[in-house]
């Protein structure tokens, strides 16, 4: 039995089959294979002039608001309240009186150890002249020398005691929350208010030890709580620096000073504080894809002039202070000034090796990148 026409055309179709794909694999290997030359390159970049710029290197920490003077005004003896001179929130001066107790007892008191002691005082006298006539004893008169001391001693307490019935304000300041009324008994345990001197604030703040070295009374910083207006951060300086460091957390309690703080800023508050650890004045700053990362080191890669093309020069440079979007560099080799022309961007993601030829596709510009970096800690 001879094959149907369908068989025979289908052997047709597998037999010439893996012809057309041999056929077809040899064309496609053709010209595609070739490798570029890199000799004939030429990588597309946006250039940037290097600027000289101040730069600061800052952290970011959280701290808390406290008043420059604060005290709980207690009356140093017990006794009722008489008067009140103060009203809450108004400002008072220092030694302004802000509450009376009753005297009533201690100036009986005081009338009666002042009388004693008049009377001691003629009986020690008295005993005087009568010993150089030899009427009376050494003793006698000793008696009468303790006596006189301790009324003296005694009226000297009194006196004390009432000058400690009135409340005074210890320094100038704000008044507080008024805590009792007239006729209420109050003992040394009793709070009558507060006094806060918000002529300027203290702040404080726990700072890593790794921070220390750049951290001196006289360091900078900037606060922002979350009363202040959006945009407005408050300065200060820092005043002390701990000489213990924490064990548990390796860090230093340091505080500093606001001065003339705005109304927003209360005791009490959080803030969060970027601390300026150092500035550079006249640094040589680059945008942050323009360095290039080695085995050797840091890199910035500048269009060189040669034979007519423009080809890529690798700088080493040292990294120094980082801002968002740019960085100091410092010269390692060849130098790097300001107004030089470096590659900006694409320096990761771009075919670039020394001597390859470059095309500047963006005009040259100068960076005006902040002055300072906010790295907060984790």
């Amino acid at each position: 039995m001879s094959p149907s026409p369908l068989v025979l055309r289908s052997l047709f179709t597998l037999t010439a089959l893996p012809i057309l794909l041999v056929s077809c694999r040899k064309e496609s290997a053709g010209p595609a294979a070739a490798a570029p030359n890199p000799a004939d390159m030429v990588q597309p970049v946006e250039t940037m002039k290097v600027a000289v710029k101040p730069l600061s290197e800052t952290v970011g920490l959280v701290g808390s608001i406290a008043a420059n003077e604060s005290a709980e005004l207690r009356p140093e003896i017990p006794g009722v309240i008489t008067g009140i001179s103060f009203e809450e929130g108004s400002r008072v001066k220092k030694g302004d009186v802000l509450a009376k107790l009753d005297t009533r007892e201690l100036e009986a008191q005081l009338a009666e150890t002042r009388a004693d002691f008049v009377l001691a005082e003629q009986n020690l006298e008295r005993n005087q002249s009568l010993l150089e006539d030899q009427a009376v004893s050494r003793l006698e008169v000793d008696a009468a020398v303790a006596q006189h001391a301790s009324l003296r001693a005694a009226l000297e307490l009194l006196e004390v005691r009432l000058k400690k019935s009135t409340i005074i304000a210890p320094f100038d300041g704000i008044a507080g929350a008024r805590t009792l009324s007239v006729g209420d008994y109050v003992t040394p345990e009793s709070i009558i208010t507060t006094i806060d001197d918000l002529s300027r604030l203290k702040v404080e703040m726990e700072v890593p030890e790794r921070y220390l070295p750049n951290l001196q009374p006289g360091t900078r910083f900037t606060l922002r709580a979350a009363t202040s207006p959006a945009g407005e951060d408050t300065t200060g300086e820092v005043y002390f620096v701990s000489p213990r460091i924490d064990e548990a957390t390796r860090s230093t309690l340091v505080k500093g000073y606001v001065e003339q703080p705005p109304a927003h800023l209360k005791p009490g508050m959080f803030a969060n504080i970027t601390l300026v650890l150092r500035t550079v004045e006249d640094a040589l700053v680059v945008p942050e894809t323009a360095i290039l990362n080695t085995p050797r080191g840091s890199v910035v890669i500048m269009p060189k002039e040669t034979d007519g093309a423009t080809v890529a020069e690798f700088v080493p440079v040292k990294t120094g202070i980082r801002v968002p979007g740019y960085v100091q560099v410092s010269p390692v080799g060849p130098p790097v000034k300001e107004g030089d022309t470096i590659v900006s961007s694409g320096v990761g993601g771009l075919i670039l090796f020394p001597g390859v030829k470059l095309k500047t596709v963006e005009p040259v510009v100068t960076p005006e990148g902040p002055e300072a970096t906010d790295r907060r800690l984790e």
